[in-house]
C-alpha cells in the first residue's frame, strides 16, 4: 500500500523514548526520586507517569493525523482500480412483496411483518433506548455519544438481513430472524485515550444499571483489522438487541475510514486479489492507532477460556 508505517504510532508502548523529551523540571525531579520522603517519591512518580502517558498519546494522535491524508488517497486509488459493484435497489412490488436482487425476497406477508417490526424497533429505539443511553452519557464528563444519526439500521438493510436469513432457514418466522440481528439499534461512546479503560468499565456497569442485559463483549484492540471494543446488549422487556461500541476519537475515525473496505470483505464480490488489498489497507490504517493504557485488562464476555460469568472486567493493573 502507499502509506508507510510510522514507528511512533506505537509510542504508548515505549515510554522510555518519550522520557528523553519530557519537560526538564519533571525529568530532573524524577531522576532524584531516591531523595525525599516516600509520599514525595510517590507523587513525583505519578506526575512523571502522567506526563509520559500524555506525551505518548500526543505522539500517537500526531502520527494518526499525519497518516490520514495518505490513507484517504490510498483508498481512493483502490476504488479507482476496483470499482464497486452497484447494489440491487430494493423494490416493493405491486402485490406487496419486497425484492432486492435475485436472492433477497420477502413475500407480501413477510414484507408486511418486516415493515411493522422495523417501525417497532425505531419506536423503541427513540422512545426507550436513546434516553437510557443519554442518561449514561450524562453521568460523567469527558466522553460522548457519537454518530447518533446512524443509531437505527435502515429499514431496507434490515429487510436484506431478514431475507438472507429466511433463505438460509425458511422454517423461521420474520420475528425469529430479526431477533437474531445484533445491531438494529447501535451506539458509540467516544473517550479520550487517558480515560478510555476506566470509562468503558464504568459505562458497562451503567448500562447494566439501566436494565440492559450484556450478551457479548469483545475487546479487539489487539486485532489488526479493527481496533475498539464491541458489545452487544438485550432489553429483557422486549428482547430487542442493541450494539454499543467503545472508541477513542482516532479509532472511531479509523473505523469510519475503513468501513467500505470492511463491507467489501464481508461481501462476495471481491476477488482474492482485492480481498488481500482490502485487508492490507485495514491493517495499515490500524497501525497508526495507539492502544489506550489499561485496555488489555478488559476481558471478553463470555470468556472463552472458562465458564466464569461473574467477572466481565478484571482488576486494573
Amino acid at each position: 500500500m502507499a502509506v508507510d508505517r510510522v514507528e511512533e504510532g506505537n509510542a504508548a508502548r515505549r515510554p522510555a523514548d518519550a522520557q528523553a523529551r519530557l519537560p526538564g523540571e519533571v525529568a530532573a525531579r524524577a531522576a532524584g526520586t531516591a531523595d525525599g520522603t516516600e509520599p514525595e517519591r510517590q507523587a513525583i512518580t505519578r506526575r512523571l507517569h502522567r506526563v509520559l502517558v500524555d506525551h505518548a498519546y500526543g505522539v500517537g494522535r500526531d502520527a494518526w493525523a499525519a497518516a490520514v491524508p495518505d490513507l484517504r488517497a490510498t483508498w481512493a486509488n483502490h476504488k479507482n482500480r476496483y470499482p464497486e459493484r452497484q447494489r440491487p435497489t430494493p423494490v416493493t412490488t405491486a402485490d406487496g412483496s419486497w425484492v432486492a436482487g435475485p436472492h433477497r425476497r420477502l413475500s407480501p406477508e413477510q414484507n408486511a411483518e418486516a415493515s411493522k417490526a422495523c417501525a417497532d424497533i425505531a419506536d423503541e429505539g427513540r422512545r426507550d433506548i436513546l434516553p437510557a443511553l443519554r442518561r449514561v452519557e450524562s453521568a460523567e464528563a469527558g466522553r460522548h455519544l457519537a454518530g447518533l444519526k446512524n443509531m437505527l439500521k435502515g429499514e431496507n438493510r434490515l429487510k436484506e438481513k431478514i431475507a438472507e436469513r429466511l433463505l438460509a432457514k425458511p422454517d423461521r418466522t420474520v420475528q425469529q430472524v430479526i431477533s437474531a440481528v445484533s445491531d438494529p439499534v447501535r451506539f458509540t461512546f467516544c473517550y479520550s485515550p487517558q480515560r478510555y479503560a476506566d470509562g468503558v468499565r464504568a459505562d458497562v456497569e451503567r448500562l447494566k444499571a439501566e436494565g440492559f442485559e450484556l450478551t457479548k463483549l469483545k475487546n479487539q484492540w489487539s486485532d489488526e483489522q479493527y481496533k475498539g471494543i464491541n458489545s452487544q446488549w438485550r432489553r429483557p422487556e422486549t428482547g430487542l438487541r442493541v450494539e454499543v461500541q467503545f472508541h477513542t476519537a482516532e479509532s472511531l475515525e479509523a473505523k469510519e475510514l475503513t468501513h467500505e473496505a470492511y463491507e467489501r470483505i464481508r461481501g462476495s464480490a471481491a476477488s482474492p486479489a482485492e480481498r488481500r488489498e482490502l485487508e492490507a489497507f485495514q491493517r495499515q490504517a490500524n497501525t497508526f492507532l495507539v492502544t489506550p493504557e489499561g485496555t488489555e485488562a478488559i476481558r471478553n464476555y463470555p470468556e472463552k477460556r472458562n465458564d466464569r460469568k461473574d467477572h466481565l472486567l478484571c482488576d486494573r493493573r
